[in-house]
């Protein structure tokens, strides 16, 4: 038979749950905070690895495609075309 003993009971084991999950989530939300910064370092890393990447390419050239090799030799003796 229910009584008011076992709603307030069944009221205190309802309001412990409730507690217990937004403890769950504020967890999670601050796990996700921290996942997030480390996904942004991580992106920001790899976009650097990219940054070498082109930088190491652009100190090796194949094809000559700096301004200063697509110079005839006159215009190197004169000091350009300025």
């Amino acid at each position: 038979m229910i009584n008011l003993e076992k709603i307030n009971e069944r009221k205190e084991v309802i309001a412990k749950d409730i507690e217990s999950v937004r403890t769950r989530l504020n967890e999670y939300d601050k796990a996700k905070e921290k996942d997030t910064a480390l996904l942004n370092a991580l992106l920001g890393a790899f976009q650097q690895c990219d940054a070498f990447l082109k930088e190491l390419d652009d100190d090796n050239p194949e094809g000559g495609s700096d301004v200063e090799n697509n110079l005839t030799e006159d215009e190197q003796k004169i000091g350009g075309t300025d």
